[in-house]
C-alpha cells in the first residue's frame, strides 16, 4: 500500500472518530441544556392539606400539577419528548409548610410523558397503606383508570416517579407528626401528545 493511501486512511479515521465524539458530546450537552426545574411551596392548615400538592376537597392548595404541566407542555412544543424524572420534597409539619422541586428532562425512552399527578395520604399510621390501597382507589391500576378517564386517553402508559415518605420508616412505622406517603406518577397521552 502506498504512503498516500495510508495517509488518506489515517486522516479518514481521525475525521470519523472526531465526528462520532462530536455527536456524542452534542447529545450530552443538548440533554443537559434541556433540563428544567419547576418548584413551588405552600402552607397548610392541617395534615390533609400538607400533602395537597395540587388540591384537596376542591380547593387548589399547592397547584403543583398545573405548574409542572405548563413546563412539560413548553418542552413538548419545542419538539422534545419530556419526562418528569425526579421529585424532591421538603415537608415541615411543625410549621405546616411544603417546598417541592420537580425535574423535567428529555425522555429517556423517546415517549412523551406529558402527564403528571400524585396521590397520597397523611395523618396517622394507616396513611402508609391508604396511600396505595385498593379499597381507597389509590392502587396503581385504579389511579391509572381514573386518570385515563379524566384525560380521555384509554391507551395511556403510567409509571411511578417517586414514592415519597415523610415521618414514616420504609416499613411504615410512624416517626413523627403528620406521617405522609405521596406517590408521584408520570403518564403519556398518546392521542393528544404523540411521541415526536
Amino acid at each position: 500500500m502506498e504512503q498516500k493511501t495510508k495517509d488518506i486512511l489515517v486522516a479518514s479515521g481521525i475525521i470519523l472518530g472526531s465526528a462520532i465524539i462530536g455527536f456524542v458530546l452534542y447529545r450530552i450537552i443538548r440533554r443537559k441544556m434541556n433540563v428544567v426545574y419547576v418548584q413551588g411551596e405552600f402552607n397548610a392548615r392541617n395534615c390533609d392539606e400538607l400533602h395537597a400538592f395540587q388540591s384537596t376537597s376542591g380547593r387548589i392548595i399547592g397547584g403543583m400539577n398545573d405548574k409542572v404541566f405548563a413546563e412539560i407542555e413548553k418542552m413538548y412544543k419545542r419538539g422534545i419528548n419530556p419526562e418528569v424524572t425526579d421529585v424532591i420534597v421538603d415537608m415541615d409539619a411543625d410549621n405546616m409548610k411544603v417546598k417541592w422541586q420537580v425535574k423535567i428532562e428529555p425522555s429517556k425512552d423517546g415517549k412523551a410523558w406529558v402527564g403528571f399527578t400524585s396521590r397520597g395520604s397523611s395523618g396517622g399510621a394507616s396513611a402508609f397503606n391508604r396511600a396505595v390501597g385498593k379499597a381507597q382507589g389509590q392502587d396503581f391500576e385504579s389511579i391509572k383508570k381514573k386518570v385515563s378517564g379524566i384525560v380521555g386517553e384509554p391507551n395511556l402508559e403510567m409509571k411511578v416517579v417517586k414514592d415519597f415518605l415523610y415521618n414514616f420508616s420504609k416499613d411504615g412505622k410512624v416517626e413523627g407528626k403528620c406521617p405522609t406517603r405521596q406517590v408521584f406518577y408520570a403518564y403519556t397521552r398518546p392521542n393528544k401528545y404523540p411521541k415526536q
